[in-house]
């Protein structure tokens, strides 16, 4: 995997720091899970999304390979729900 294609997808994220977005999360064969967040910060291999549902909060992890791969799809809330990566 280029390095270049990690680097182009880390700094997709970086722009939607602190924005509003949607995942689905693929958990094998026919089955994703579907939640939304605010993209909270960067780091060099990690990002980090804040989750708040009705009944918890938490804070969830993800590498820019899982987007790469197709393991994660985020989209940005706006009008046209933006795919990053």
């Amino acid at each position: 995997m280029p390095t270049s294609s990690v680097t182009r997808v880390k700094g997709a994220v970086e722009d939607c720091v602190g924005k509003k977005v949607k995942f689905k999360i693929k958990k094998g064969k026919s089955r994703s899970q579907f939640s939304e967040g605010v993209i909270l910060d960067t780091y060099p291999s990690i990002f980090t999304v804040f989750v708040e549902k009705r009944d918890y909060k938490r804070i969830v992890s993800f590498n820019y390979i899982d987007i790469l791969t197709n393991n994660v799809e985020f989209y940005i809330c706006d009008d046209m729900e933006t795919r990053i990566g």
